[in-house]
Order: structure tokens, then sequence, then C-alpha cells
């Protein structure tokens, strides 16, 4: 992994040191050499995993870049020659804070403390990719309904709670939880309407929800009888018989 670098600081000498120090960390890579917070912000640059930043600088200090940063701020560490800014640096969130001169030992422990701070961001932003996409499959789930009528009026059910759908003569009963509703429907129509991630095809007469499927128990010409988890069993035809070994890996 490749840590991006920005060194702000107004002194070149001070460009020079931080570059030496890097010596030894191959993985650092300073992308950018800024003189100033103007000059700064004005560079349509690939963003820094970390920014070395001096504070007493002309024009405006580096608390300044810290306000005007138009984003999320990156890992900031202070590198100055003012010990008495310490306190209001790390009240602004600083990674770290080191004086001039550079001394090497210091500046290899910092680099360390930058490292692991980028896996635990890294981690942490893994998990929260995971937990929106988590999120956004069960908003989906909650969200995704059907109308189904029927001779006693026109019904809402969550898709999710459907545990299979029988074809019976010219009807269609929808079984869900312990109840079981019967309409005039055709599989062909209500396909357009059902979720695919979920629903499949079976059987002549049956669609099934897959994550209503508790048990599979394989015939011996390629067929199978599902049990769904209102116990009730459903033929599943060995023309299906993809979806069957899908089914077994999950």
């Amino acid at each position: 992994m490749t840590i991006k670098c920005w060194i702000i600081d107004d002194e070149p000498a001070a460009h020079k040191g931080i570059i030496i120090a890097l010596e030894e960390h191959t993985d650092f890579e300073v992308i950018f050499h800024g003189y100033s917070v103007d000059k700064t912000l004005l560079e349509p640059l690939i963003k820094p995993d970390v920014v070395f930043l001096d504070i007493e600088m002309p024009s405006k200090n580096g608390f300044e870049l810290l306000k005007l940063w138009p984003e999320s701020l990156p890992n900031i560490v202070f590198i100055t020659a003012y010990n008495q800014y310490a306190v209001t640096a790390f009240n602004n969130n600083a990674l770290d804070y080191l004086l001039k001169p550079i001394e090497q030992t210091r500046f290899d422990v910092m680099t360390n403390k930058v490292r692991q701070r980028i896996k635990e961001q890294e981690v942490m932003l893994k998990r929260s990719s995971v937990e929106d996409f988590y999120n956004q499959i069960k908003q989906r789930e909650s969200q995704l309904e059907l109308s189904v009528k029927t001779s006693d009026g026109l019904y809402r059910i969550k898709q999710k709670d459907i545990i299979y759908i029988e074809s019976v003569s010219s009807h269609l009963a929808f079984h869900y939880g312990d109840k079981t509703l019967l309409a005039r429907d055709a599989f062909k129509r209500l396909s357009l309407e059902l979720d695919p991630k979920f629903f499949f095809r079976t059987h002549k007469s049956y669609i099934a929800n897959s994550t209503h499927v508790t048990k599979v128990e394989k015939g011996r010409f390629g067929d199978a009888i599902l049990e769904m988890s209102n116990r009730h069993q459903i033929k599943m035809s060995r023309r299906y018989n993809e979806i069957l070994q899908q089914l077994e890996k999950n």
C-alpha cells in the first residue's frame, strides 16, 4: 500500500528535511509540495492520506487549511518549530505533532502511527460499506410489496413474507405466514413483479421464495422436494436443476 503525502511548508529546507526522513519509509510517497495554504487549495490533485503541515506561514497559517479543506480531512501531522500550538493542534484532531529540527527516531514513531490509522480507517470503511449494502438489501426487502386481488378485496403483501405461490386451476394461491390468499392471476404476469433475487420457479405449479427454503430432499431422477418455512413441501422439477444446485450451495 502506498501512503500518499502532501508537504505544506513555506521553507524549501523543511521539504528537503521531510524527504530525507522518509527515505527509509518506501511506502510513503510525496505527491505534492505546497508552500502556502492559498496555493494548496488551488491544486487539483489527488487527495492525500496524510499532510505534513507547518503552522506559521505567510498569508494563512496551517490551521486555516483545516478550516478551508473542502472535504473530510486527511490525517494531519504538524511539523513546526513552535511547541506552543500543540494543544490547539490536537484539539483539531491532529494525528501527531513534531518539532523541528526533525529527529529521525521520533519521525519513525509518527510513520507507524500513520500506518496504523490508515489501516483502522480502511477497516471502518469496509465495515461501513458492508453495513450500507446490508441495510439497502433489508430496506428493499421491506419496501417491495405485491398487490393481490381476491374476491374479498385488494391485499398488499410484503414480498419477503411470501413463502411460495401455487398454481391452482385458473387461480394462484399465495402462502404467507399461516395464511393463504387465492387470486385470479397467472405466473407469467406475476413474474414481472416478483423480485428475481429471491423468487424462482421450481415447477409448473410453484414459485418459491429462496429465503423460506429450509430443506432440500433430492429425488432419484434429478428432481427434489423443498421444505418451506411453514413446513409445507413443494415439488422441484429436474428442469430447474441449475437452481437446485444453487440452493444446495447455500
